[in-house]
């Protein structure tokens, strides 16, 4: 099973999806996102590993290793996604 992330703030136009990408691939992970039409963005992840995906938000949210990122995420949701795993920007 797969994890879906949705994303809020002002995450599109920003280098969102690259940097979420850098990321995921930090942390082993393989998936895609995507840009909503209501400003949000999808992202799809392939694990269901809760630890693996905290560890990952918390990346996304923290910035530790300080990529370029020109947005900012002020909310999130996590839930199971059982599906293809794909977007317009896979990573």
């Amino acid at each position: 099973m797969a994890t879906k992330i949705i994303l809020k703030g002002s995450v599109q136009g920003v280098g969102c999806r690259g940097y979420c990408a850098r990321y995921a691939r930090s942390h082993g992970l393989h998936g895609g996102a995507t840009n909503q039409r209501d400003g949000s963005v999808c992202i799809i992840i392939d694990t269901d590993d809760k630890i693996i995906i905290n560890s990952f938000m918390d990346s996304v949210i923290t910035n530790p290793a300080g990529y370029a990122f020109f947005g900012r995420i002020f909310d999130y949701k996590i839930e199971l996604y059982n599906g293809r795993i794909d977007g317009d920007y896979i990573f």
